[in-house]
């Protein structure tokens, strides 16, 4: 599913081309990936959670490393350690990530052409993302969610709720990291 010769070497070039790591995010994730994960933590998170990780996901995590270099600030680890705890309470609410997500279409209720908004506190209900797994920060309080039950799942959201963006669809996990990586955004 991964090349990971592939992907690291690509990885490697764009680190030697931002020497510096002046690309956004990049003085973050500074083009490293984290240690990949034995299968036996994946499985216990999958266990933990009741839910199956997409396979383009589990792969990379097992083959290629668990969190760091990827788009905007980097990817996180799958135990959520290296985000504020405000934004991993999706890691901890039982039964959470293996409720269905609830949409396949773009959703925002708060948009600007909303007569009848609704309150932050219903805007942020965790059942508007339950069934997703933050992996990514996009900066300014948005985030990318993985998709891991429902219609949707195996594709990375962006959830832009913090600007009254709402939730919108994007491509699957192996597509969108390697959309990326080859700066085909």
């Amino acid at each position: 599913m991964w090349d990971v010769t592939q992907v690291r070497d690509r990885l490697s070039g764009m680190a030697a081309a931002d020497a510096g790591c002046v690309v956004f995010g990049a003085s973050k994730h500074r083009y490293r990936f984290g240690a990949p994960l034995r299968e036996s933590a994946v499985i216990e998170f999958e266990q933990r959670h009741q839910v199956t990780l997409p396979e383009s996901y589990r792969a990379f995590l097992v083959g290629i490393g668990d969190g760091g270099a990827g788009p905007y600030y980097g990817l996180f680890r799958l135990d959520g350690s290296d985000i504020a705890e405000r934004d991993r309470e999706d890691r901890w609410v039982p039964g959470l990530l293996a409720t269905p997500f609830p949409h396949v279409t773009a959703w925002n209720p708060n948009g600007p052409d909303s007569l009848d908004r609704m309150s932050d506190e219903e805007y942020f209900a965790p059942e508007w993302v339950a069934g997703s797994l933050v992996i990514a920060e996009y900066g300014c309080g948005a985030f990318f969610r993985l998709i891991l039950s429902g219609p949707a799942r195996g594709q990375v959201w962006f959830d832009d709720r913090a600007s009254d963006g709402g939730l919108t669809p994007g491509p699957h996990f192996r597509d969108w990291y390697l959309g990326w990586l080859y700066d085909e955004n």
